[in-house]
C-alpha cells in the first residue's frame, strides 16, 4: 500500500518491514529511522555542545 499527497508519502508497515529485510533498502530505512530519532532529540534538547569544545574539556579531564 502506498499513498501520496502534497506533503506526505505513506506506506504500510508490511512494506516497511519487507524493505528492512532487503539488503538493497535496509540502509535507507535505517537512515530514515536515525533521522527521525535525531529530529526528536533536537526537539527535546535545550542546547548543543560543540564537539571541539567537548573534546578539549574531555582531554583536559583525562590528563588530570
Amino acid at each position: 500500500m502506498l499513498e501520496l499527497s502534497e506533503d506526505k508519502v505513506i506506506f504500510s508497515r508490511e512494506t516497511w518491514e519487507d524493505l528492512k529485510q532487503d539488503n538493497y533498502f535496509r540502509e535507507l530505512i535505517e537512515v530514515i529511522e536515525d533521522r527521525e530519532e535525531l529530529l526528536k532529540a533536537i526537539k527535546e534538547t535545550e542546547y548543543f555542545v560543540d564537539y571541539e569544545e567537548y573534546r578539549k574539556h574531555r582531554l583536559a579531564k583525562m590528563n588530570v
